[in-house]
């Protein structure tokens, strides 16, 4: 009996140094089960997102430089027209009117001019016969200086009939330009996208939305191009050449191909926010068709779309060191320990957020789940969950190429 109680004393003596150890082991140092990915090369493409229109590349508004009615259309809206092709004409009648007011005018412009040379002709010779005749003292100096000023007056009306003709010719060539202008040609070769005058309306010159303002609209349909708002707390970072997605809000599932082309030196004020134009020329994509006028959204890429090392943006954390500054960190498995890690971060797009310092390819990154994330402690003991498909590094990378083949 004696040798059983040695053993069950030793027993209990066993239970009770190692509870508490078992109880430490199954408490504090059980391992948390983490999302792990390691730290890898990605392709980061950052996006600013911007909202417009689409316009044809080409494109102009017809308007009327006079006040007269719509006397015939020649065109149609969807017709295909040439540079220089009649497309409209205006009534001229009060134009002729005025080109025959005018040339009756310039016509007694003209019967005063030969007037005047007869009449300056006739001055000339009375002046030469009044030199002879004061030579042999027959008339007086004072009616010789009355034949010198009639001359000298009808050299003065002759210049003034000259010119009254000169303006004649002025005003006949305004008068036949202004007839000109009836006949509306096509200043571009182009599609009429657009036609709202009608015959018998009257046109009138004006950039404003009246009726009569706009005679139609003739556009190069072959191009087209997106015109973008673009905030001015995101324009200093838009660069001429920029590759750009637009999504028209007709196709919202097809990535329209562009590049930066032109950025606005001013501002546009809209509901006290300020904005500026960027405009995209694009590839339109065959059997798509797009329209002037049609909304569209976009994804302005700011990245050249190199490789960097870079983790999930998940994974990086926030937070105010003692010095006050904000420093940027992440949580990395090291042999089973959670180490929290101080990285220096570059540019991020919706995915990854790139690493210049702190990490080194193949570091295994913990990025959640965001709960346990958030209350990670220095030390603690983790180990990577096993998921059904959960994405590995490579699946990431290749996931990066999927987006930018969406893109």
């Amino acid at each position: 009996m004696k040798p059983n109680k040695k053993i069950l004393a030793g027993v209990l003596i066993a239970a009770v140094i190692g509870l508490p150890l078992l109880i430490k082991a199954t408490r504090g140092e059980s391992s948390k089960e983490v999302d792990i990915v390691a730290a890898a090369e990605q392709e980061i493409r950052p996006t600013i997102l911007a909202s417009g229109v689409l316009a044809y590349l080409n494109e102009v508004n017809l308007t009327s430089e006079l006040v007269a009615k719509v006397r015939e259309i020649l065109v149609k809206e969807g017709d295909t027209v040439v540079q220089g092709q009649l497309l409209l004409t205006l009534d001229p009648e009060t134009y002729r009117n005025a080109i025959d007011r005018e040339e009756a005018s310039r016509r007694q412009s003209a019967i005063s001019i030969d007037r005047q040379r007869l009449s300056l002709a006739l001055a000339e010779k009375r002046l030469a016969r009044g030199a002879q005749l004061i030579e042999r003292k027959m008339i007086g100096q004072s009616e010789f200086d009355d034949l010198r000023n009639a001359r000298d007056l009808a050299r003065v009306e002759l210049q003034s009939s000259e010119e009254a003709l000169r303006r004649a010719d002025a005003i006949l060539g305004e008068a036949r330009e202004q007839l000109g202008k009836t006949d509306i040609r096509a200043p571009i070769a182009g599609t009429i996208v657009d036609l709202p005058i009608k015959v018998g309306e009257t046109a009138i010159p004006s950039t404003n939305a009246l009726a009569g303002a706009s005679l139609m609209k003739i556009a190069d349909t072959s191009a087209i191009q997106a015109e973008l708002k673009v905030d001015e707390a995101d324009i200093a970072r838009v660069t001429i050449g920029q590759s750009v997605d637009v999504y028209a809000t007709a196709f919202p599932e097809t990535a329209l191909k562009g590049k930066v082309q032109r950025i606005a030196l001013a501002p546009t004020l809209e509901n006290q926010a300020r904005t500026y134009e960027v405009v995209v020329l694009m590839e339109a994509p065959e059997g798509v068709a797009l329209r002037s006028g049609m909304s569209a959204r976009a994804d302005i890429f700011l990245g050249d779309g190199e490789r960097r090392l870079a983790v999930p943006v998940e994974a990086v954390g926030t937070e105010e060191n003692e010095d006050k500054k904000t420093e940027r960190f992440v949580w990395v498995d090291r042999d089973g320990a959670a180490r929290r890690i101080v990285v220096q971060v570059g540019q991020s797009d919706d995915r990854w957020e790139e690493i210049t310092g702190g990490l080194k390819i193949g570091d295994r990154v913990i990025t959640g789940p965001a709960k346990l994330l958030r209350g990670l402690v220095e030390g603690d003991r983790v180990s990577e969950r096993v998921v059904a498909d959960k994405p590995k590094a490579a699946d990431g990378e290749s996931g990066a190429s999927g987006d930018e083949a969406t893109e």
